[in-house]
Parts: C-alpha cells; sequence; structure tokens
C-alpha cells in the first residue's frame, strides 16, 4: 500500500491510466495482527486509506478468502515430489509459520490466481474505510449493512474462492516449472 499511496500522492496524473488495482490485503471478517485488522494493511493504514479513498477500481482479496484457499498438508507432500521447484517451495513452506486447520495459506498468490480465474471467487461490492488511529488501527470496515456509506461503495471485496480449485491450480502451476 506505501508504493501505490506514494504513487498516487505523488504523480495523480497516473490515476486515469490505472484500470484497476488487485491487492492483498484487508478482511471484514477479522484479522490475522489484532482481532480486526490484516497485516499488510496495518503495516501502513494511512497509506491504504489513500488507496481505498483514490478512486481507481479495487478487488480486495484479503483474510475472507486466502484462510480458505490453502495447500493441504496432502497437497504438500505432492508439491515436494514434482519438480525442484516443487521441493524449493514445499521446503520453504513447511518453515513459514503460517498455519491454519487444513493446511499453508497463500496469500499473495491468491491475487495472481484471481487474475487468472476471477470467476473462481464471489466477490461483495462494498464502501470500505481503513481506520487509522486507536484499537482498531488497521482495520478494513464493510459497510455491510449500507449505514454510513449511503449506497457508494469502492471495492469488489472477495468473499468465497473454490479452494479446491485454487489447490489444484498452484500444483499444477508448479508442476510446469523447471
Amino acid at each position: 500500500y506505501t508504493n501505490i499511496a506514494n504513487l498516487l500522492t505523488q504523480h495523480p496524473e497516473v490515476k486515469v491510466k490505472i484500470d484497476r488495482f488487485v491487492l492483498m490485503g484487508g478482511s471484514i471478517s477479522g484479522g490475522n495482527v489484532s482481532s480486526v485488522a490484516e497485516f499488510n494493511v496495518f503495516t501502513d493504514p494511512d497509506a491504504a486509506k489513500i488507496v481505498f479513498e483514490a478512486g481507481v477500481p479495487i478487488v480486495m482479496i484479503g483474510l475472507d478468502v486466502t484462510l480458505k484457499a490453502l495447500i493441504s498438508p496432502a497437497a504438500m507432500a505432492k508439491l515436494a515430489t514434482l519438480n525442484a521447484s516443487g521441493k524449493m517451495l514445499s521446503s520453504l513452506l513447511h518453515s513459514y509459520q503460517d498455519e491454519e486447520a487444513g493446511g499453508k495459506p497463500m496469500h499473495d498468490v491468491n491475487t495472481l490466481f484471481y487474475l487468472l480465474h476471477p470467476e473462481k471467487f464471489t466477490l461483495e461490492r462494498y464502501q470500505i474505510d481503513v481506520v487509522t488511529e486507536g484499537p482498531a488501527i488497521g482495520a478494513t470496515v464493510a459497510d455491510t449493512q449500507n449505514r454510513w456509506s449511503n449506497g457508494r461503495t469502492n471495492a469488489d471485496v472477495a468473499v468465497a474462492v473454490d479452494a479446491g480449485y485454487f489447490e489444484s491450480w498452484f500444483l499444477a502451476s508448479v508442476a510446469k516449472m523447471r
């Protein structure tokens, strides 16, 4: 978020050349660095606020889907046998401390998966506000009840993903590597 916010504030003329942002970050269901804040937004909430208020279309790929699109233990075992890239990735993922019931989340990879297979995601349109101070700093708040946004929206928020397809796609993608 920091680099995008810097671009938008230092060169506002580029906004018209940007079709959309597909961002990994945020959550409308809870956080991973606090009860409400996701790590990427939490690290620079002021920048995230600038991005969400920039008027550029946004697709938010947050914890709502990245904690569902997991690499299962069975897929991790298969990954190591695919090729040298799979073996390396398996080793990296085993040392990666982020673990959910059912497997390892691949947070950032979900943005690539969305760009290649947007049909595998369910999106809901919301107004997202980023909290920049206080105990909820870094939270991405969605007006899910249209109480304060007056019908305005600024983001398509991914709320569901075909997790089985994601895992198959990930393994197939790694299998193609040399």
